[in-house]
């Protein structure tokens, strides 16, 4: 964890394990001792050497649920579409959701199987959960993920306590997850999980200084990165000094 401006911010890198280039990015990161907590995508591109890294690095090990089986596999040597557009997402989001693998009976078998094969391979428990592109905010999802939290005994949730309402005005991604964590503010409330204050993800940022000093200083921000974006990877290397 870093401070910066009065604030506390702890690094989060996404999607260990969607790609070979995610993969070796943040390895590079973790021994380089920039990263707080890695959100790790479980799949059997995962190898034995990866394990070790991340047991022996001292970051968070977070569970990063998917519904991305399917993909893991081409993501590893192929071009992986980033930024398709908030437009595209919600249309694949909703047909899956009522006609494919994100129906929620469904969802929830395969996150469980999930956290079993973190449990399984690592020896612990996920330090933390949170899910890929931000799902588990959706009402019916994040029900399921809480949980699946307290039975599996993962204490901590990718969430933040209050509305960073700067980012909200500047990216629709963060307006729409911040009306959906207004929506089941009690249902985090009764789960009793820990989280950091705020959450936004880097490039909902426009001016980082500015968005900063918006906040109450103390407070800790979970500022997700994804090192698969070279750009992002780079911001890193000189953002964190060790």
């Amino acid at each position: 964890m870093i401070e910066r401006n009065g604030r506390k911010i702890i690094v989060s890198v996404d999607d260990f394990g969607i790609s070979q280039k995610a993969t070796q990015n943040i390895l590079e990161l973790i021994d380089q001792k920039k990263v707080d907590r890695v959100e790790v995508m479980m799949s059997k591109n995962i190898t034995p050497g990866d394990v070790q890294k991340l047991l022996a690095s001292g970051a968070a090990l977070d569970i990063h649920l998917h519904l991305a089986k399917d993909k893991l596999d081409w993501w590893q040597t192929n071009p992986r579409e980033i930024n398709s557009g908030i437009a595209k997402r919600m249309v694949f989001f909703i047909f899956n959701f009522f006609f494919g693998k994100g129906i929620p009976r469904k969802a929830q078998a395969e996150w469980e199987r999930q956290i079993n094969d973190f449990e399984k391979i690592f020896g612990k428990k996920p330090d933390g959960v949170s899910s890929h592109e931000h799902i588990h905010f959706f009402s019916p999802y994040f029900r399921i993920v809480t949980k699946l939290a307290r039975k599996h005994s993962i204490g901590y949730i990718r969430w933040g306590k209050y509305s960073a309402e700067k980012v909200e005005k500047e990216s629709e991604i963060a307006r729409i997850l911040g009306y959906l964590k207004k929506r089941n503010k009690s249902v985090f409330e009764n789960s009793r999980l820990d989280s950091s204050d705020f959450m936004v993800s880097f490039n909902w940022i426009g001016n980082f200084d500015q968005f900063l000093n918006s906040l109450p200083t103390e407070k800790t921000i979970d500022i997700v990165f994804h090192p698969e974006i070279e750009s992002e990877y780079k911001i890193i290397l000189e953002f964190v000094r060790t």
